[in-house]
């Protein structure tokens, strides 16, 4: 099963997420985060395995948070099917909406000159919140096998 294994915040837009231990999710997205309530895609995801490859090819680490992501999870597929639901901890709930960003949608954060956000990054939107902690379980239930 896939688990947490970073949550970012960040109180401005364009700077760097910094990490919490734990983060409260309500309708718009994380409590004390820059873009809740700002756009559709109020959840930002990349997957560990992910960030671990660019840090191969970069040659440096990416601190959490650095890439603009909110949630860092390892062990989720490869690619999540939009309209799949995460289940973060006992209770939240958030459901895919969007892949990357469409080509030519500017991204106005970069870390070093790398952003991930538009190329693996999935954007969600809370349907239930609540808290979760680093560390804590998801798992994914694929919209085509309901």
């Amino acid at each position: 099963m896939a688990k947490i294994t970073a949550l970012c915040v960040s109180t401005k837009r364009q700077e760097p997420k910094r990490e919490v231990p734990e983060a409260v999710f309500i309708p718009g997205g994380m409590e004390g985060d820059s873009h809740r309530g700002v756009t559709e895609r109020e959840v930002s995801l990349l997957r560990a395995e992910d960030i671990r490859k660019a840090e191969r090819e970069a040659g440096f680490p990416f601190p959490p948070g650095s890439l603009a992501e909110n949630i860092v999870a390892e062990g989720l597929p490869e690619e999540l099917e939009i309209g799949t639901i995460l289940v973060l901890g006992e209770n939240v709930r958030l459901e895919v909406i969007e892949k990357g960003k469409k080509p030519g949608e500017p991204h106005s954060y970069d870390y070093r000159g790398w952003c991930l956000l538009p190329t693996e990054g999935y954007f969600l939107k809370v349907l239930q919140g609540g808290t979760v902690l680093t560390g804590d379980l998801v798992s994914a239930e694929n919209p085509s096998e309901s």
